[in-house]
């Protein structure tokens, strides 16, 4: 098993079994790159052991991330192994932290007319009752990696008539261990993939996945470019709110077309 079958191994079972922590359960892998040394091989066997076996590590990420990622990297805790004091990978104030934020009211600012982007509370009982509308900063690259790659998510329902679909957007620094080609990189998205096509925006090429062919429940289609400067975005939707316990929309809130016009759009291009 290799390091992407691991990662989506591991959402897999948070998303089925937990409530969802405050990004894409998906996302604390990035925290086992570290594994990739002999060192740590028995580390993740013991991991990938506990997922195949189902014991509840689903509920132990949702209610102690950070014991989790330390578990997965081998690392205890140290609040000067990360930037500017951090305790893990997620920056829960400061300059990171407030990037991600208006990347959220740039993201409730294009929601369509007809539609509104209200913070809503999962109906769903494994969900726990916890905002549907959420932020994170995180730092995706390697402690001591230079440039430092940080990602940032912002994600709201979006509500019309009583149903709720999903909007989220990701936005990244230049991130040079992803692919260039524009549907190679859309398909890393949360390693979903999917049937994508090259869309043009003003000769601006943007990978659009038109159907999520993963068999995960998690976003309908998406959109995701690089900029010249290296940012990469993905503008992601779904009918449905993951969890919500809301009836779904009735169509799509944006064309695909228009998924790759807001991935190239430079409000969303936070990263510095």
């Amino acid at each position: 098993m290799n390091e992407q079958d691991l990662k989506r191994a591991f959402e897999d079972v948070v998303v089925a079994s937990s409530p969802p922590p405050s990004m894409d359960p998906g996302r604390a892998l990035d925290a086992a790159r570290e594994a990739r040394s002999k060192r740590r091989s028995s580390v993740i066997g013991a991991l990938v052991a506990v997922l195949v076996v189902g014991v509840g590590l689903g509920s132990a990420f949702a209610l102690n991330q950070t014991a989790v990622r330390e578990y997965m990297t081998g690392a205890g805790p140290s609040s000067s192994s990360w930037p500017d004091g951090q305790t893990d990978r997620t920056a829960r104030n400061g300059p990171q932290a407030d990037r991600a934020n208006r990347l959220l009211e740039e993201l409730k600012g294009v929601v369509p007319a007809g539609y509104d982007a209200p913070q809503l509370k999962y109906q769903d009982p494994k969900y726990g009752g916890g905002d549907m509308q959420r932020t994170q900063a995180q730092l995706a690259s390697d402690r001591g990696q230079v440039p430092e790659v940080w990602e940032y998510m912002a994600d709201t329902p979006v509500r019309k008539d009583g149903k709720v679909g999903w909007l989220l957007v990701e936005s990244s620094t230049p991130n040079r261990g992803l692919p260039a080609e524009p549907c190679a990189l859309a398909r890393t998205f949360w390693g979903m993939g999917g049937e994508c096509q090259v869309y043009d925006v003003k000769g601006l090429k943007v990978g659009v996945v038109q159907r999520n062919t993963s068999g995960r429940d998690q976003f309908d289609k998406w959109a995701t470019y690089r900029a010249q400067d290296g940012q990469i975005v993905t503008i992601a939707q779904d009918d449905k709110h993951l969890g919500g316990g809301y009836p779904e929309l009735d169509v799509p809130v944006f064309t695909e077309q228009q998924l790759a016009e807001l991935a190239t759009d430079p409000r969303f291009r936070v990263g510095g």
